[in-house]
């Protein structure tokens, strides 16, 4: 029955959007539809409400921790084919969860989201997806969440965002201490490769071999202090190069 409510007066606000918002871009009356909606029925009513209590017993020290960010994001996630914007989203990258902060709660409460129902989520202007599927030659590519860019339709790199753990044992008890340990990928037409360092880049982009070098060479520094961006940056500039070759 809330189902069915729900979808009558979202029919019945589209139409309403469609008329007053006439200049107004698809996209953009999608999203404040889904907005005033969620504000009206009560954000502490929506199905996204839905999963178990997240806990975190792990003490750790000198600022470390399991997630993406610490704190609690402003962001989108698509549940069960629904998509809910403006969410406080937390991602544990430790055990790939992904944590929600019920509307109008405290900080300290958080509902793990059941992965299986979700396909896609944003944090921080950063794009996730849910990938399920089994490549034989590319064991490490598992079932998770995955930050994906797109550069071309044939060419899609994907981030698999996670940390390792390592416990101290101090006077006081035992600490864990969370590292950052991300894998890199690459979907170039329709096949995964996973990217553990240069050679496998130069062995996928034969021919971009000098300009990945200079890269390299030009962007030592940023390579040290995130790897991410420098990963990111280096795809953009190589599918950039592919598509200057192909005119």
């Amino acid at each position: 029955m809330k189902n069915y409510q729900k979808s009558l007066v979202f029919l019945i606000l589209f139409g309403l959007f469609l008329n007053i918002h006439t200049s107004h871009s698809q996209t953009n009356t999608e999203v404040n539809t889904y907005k005033w909606f969620d504000k009206t029925v009560g954000q502490d009513n929506l199905d996204l409400n839905n999963g178990t209590p997240f806990t975190n017993t792990f003490r750790t020290q000198d600022g470390s921790h399991l997630f993406l960010t610490d704190s609690f994001e402003l962001g989108k996630v698509t549940y069960e084919n629904q998509n809910y914007y403006d969410v406080k989203l937390k991602y544990d990258t430790y055990r790939d969860i992904l944590v929600l902060n019920p509307f109008g709660q405290s900080e300290n409460i958080g509902i793990s989201l059941i992965q299986n129902k979700i396909s896609s989520f944003s944090i921080k202007d950063l794009n996730f997806v849910k990938i399920d599927r089994k490549i034989e030659t590319v064991p490490e590519f598992t079932t998770g969440y995955y930050e994906e860019i797109k550069f071309a339709a044939d060419f899609v790199f994907y981030i698999k965002h996670r940390k390792i753990q390592l416990k101290t044992l101090s006077e006081t008890g035992v600490y864990y201490n969370f590292k950052e340990d991300n894998t890199f990928f690459v979907d170039l037409k329709g096949t995964v490769y996973q990217i553990k360092g240069k050679n496998d880049i130069l062995k996928l982009f034969p021919e971009q071999k000098k300009q990945i070098n200079g890269f390299y060479l030009m962007n030592r520094e940023q390579r040290k202090s995130d790897l991410n961006l420098f990963m990111k940056n280096l795809m953009k500039y190589i599918s950039n190069s592919l598509s200057i070759q192909t005119k």
